[in-house]
């Protein structure tokens, strides 16, 4: 490694049914530090307690992971599938605490949510209804990422780190070690004394721009932004940043808006309704030109409007075949035709619509 080398911390967390999914993350970071490490001074250390934690007894066993693997991490990759975890005495489960604790020391957390189906051999309910209750609270603070396949996994979290990275190299920019005094004489109008920072990057200027009273809050620009970021994430023939761009143009062209803060809260269904339907276009299109794209598309709808409902797998499946006259029950999204998997689709919607 390179005299001057930047060095990030990245901790992978989750229970244990998601160990294929840290391995894959494992092999991002990895992949990352191969193509990008020796041009960018960066290197990013990858840390799992399994593998990087020691012996400590001078703290509970949690405790101790937190001290060694929390508190000094710059990000924080969360995983779940089926399992919330193991209590700790302090919170539910250890990932639990370590989202929670990362979160009070000001970390960078990402958090991801498996819909695979099926589900493991022997999950417990308990434990479903558990990460469905943490989901929803999570979700309530900020954006979280759900994913249909692992490959979708690995694609997404290869984008995410790439630019987390990006932003913690942003902030991290300092100013030179040189300065030049100056000393200006004029016309008494200006007068500059004393040592002048030379910056590597032009420093960010922030415009604060004042929140009208009727405009909408920060959960709702959330809300915005994750619809966008939706629609980014299903556009196929542009890089993740353009497709973004793309769509948050089109959003302010629409809206007759150039920031968040000047749509009014009014305004939020039909915010809603313009995203339902460029994601409906956006998914007939998917469907032929991409089908497997589609298909995951069309799961995480489906298990979205599962969660609003608050139906699991066990009740929802098999009153769904009941109505739409199938020929036999099913277990797996995944097993559906792409016609029976629409027709799922479209009950799901209305019936979220209906509650």
């Amino acid at each position: 490694m390179k005299t001057g080398t930047r060095i990030y911390n990245v901790t992978l967390c989750g229970p244990s049914d998601v160990a294929r999914e840290v391995a894959l993350a494992q092999e991002v970071i990895t992949d990352w530090n191969l193509k990008h490490s020796d041009a960018l001074g960066v290197y990013v250390r990858q840390q799992h307690w399994l593998t990087d934690a020691t012996p400590d007894l001078a703290d509970r066993p949690q405790g101790v992971i937190n001290r060694q693997m929390i508190d000094d991490a710059d990000i924080i990759v969360a995983i779940f599938w089926s399992r919330l975890g193991t209590p700790t005495g302090v919170t539910r489960s250890e990932t639990e605490e370590e989202i929670r604790r990362g979160l009070v020391l000001n970390k960078r957390v990402m958090v991801y949510f498996s819909d695979l189906e099926p589900l493991p051999h022997g999950t417990d309910s308990s434990q479903l209804t558990q990460l469905d209750e943490f989901r929803r609270d999570l979700q309530q603070k900020g954006l979280c990422w759900g994913y249909a396949s692992r490959r979708d996994f690995h694609s997404s979290f290869e984008r995410h780190l790439a630019r987390a990275i990006h932003d913690l190299n942003s902030r991290n920019v300092r100013p030179s070690s040189s300065a030049t005094s100056q000393s200006i004489v004029g016309n008494n109008n200006i007068q500059v004394a004393g040592p002048v920072n030379v910056y590597e990057t032009s420093p960010t200027v922030k415009h604060v721009v004042e929140r009208r009273h009727d405009s909408v809050n920060r959960s709702q620009e959330k809300q915005i932004q994750k619809w966008i970021e939706d629609l980014a994430e299903g556009t196929l023939d542009k890089n993740r940043r353009a497709a973004f761009s793309e769509w948050w143009t089109r959003f302010k062209k629409r809206f007759g808006v150039t920031r968040y803060e000047e749509l009014p809260a009014e305004r939020m269904p039909e915010v809603q309704t313009w995203y339902k339907q460029q994601k409906a276009m956006q998914s007939r299109g998917l469907k032929g030109k991409a089908p497997d794209a589609w298909r995951n598309d069309r799961i995480r709808a489906i298990k979205a409007s599962m969660r609003s409902m608050g139906e699991t797998n066990e009740t929802y499946y098999p009153e769904v075949a009941r109505l739409l006259r199938m020929k036999k029950p099913f277990t797996s999204l995944k097993d559906l035709t792409k016609r029976d998997l629409e027709r799922v689709y479209n009950m799901a919607i209305r019936d979220d619509r209906a509650q």
